[in-house]
């Protein structure tokens, strides 16, 4: 009998110490984030929050009327690469450039404010993101869709 307790007892603090462990955190999900810096300008990124794990990058300086798209994917997805808002289209046909983390590359183009595929996401929030040979729903809802609007309200137009 106290052999059985005793191996209950073990067993129980065992389970409550496995408990006791966090479990392994999922990652967080992709969201946009906005900053701005005198040096940098603005940027509207799209990436998990607190990572180096960013899909697709726009920049500005104010008022410039021009949007610096950055866009990571494998180093040999040129041509494949682009963003896209509702029927409009903005293809980044640059070769990628290397990062720092193995296989993986950057696309980086310069479009106008006014470009359709940036004026539609400007507008409404919808973006899908075309590399890898695959398309990432990117869009924005709630209060991400503040973000985008302020972003392109504050890139403006052309000077």
């Amino acid at each position: 009998m106290r052999t059985r307790s005793a191996l209950g007892l073990t067993a129980a603090i065992v389970l409550v110490a496995a408990c006791a462990h966090p479990a392994p955190e999922a990652p967080a999900p992709m969201s946009w984030s906005f900053n701005h810096t005198q040096d940098e300008g603005l940027k509207l990124v799209y990436g998990q929050p607190r990572s180096d794990n960013v899909l697709v990058m726009l920049s500005c300086q104010p008022q410039s009327g021009e949007v610096e798209v950055a866009v990571a994917t494998s180093k040999g997805d040129a041509g494949a690469v682009g963003l896209v808002s509702r029927e409009a289209r903005l293809d980044l046909t640059s070769p990628a450039a290397p990062t720092p983390i193995e296989g993986v590359g950057v696309i980086i183009e310069t479009a106008g404010v006014d470009n359709p595929a940036l004026d539609g996401f400007a507008r409404t929030g919808e973006l899908s993101v075309r590399t890898t040979g695959r398309t990432v729903a990117a869009g924005a809802r709630g209060p991400d869709q503040a973000l985008i609007s302020g972003f392109f309200a504050q890139c403006g137009q052309r000077v």
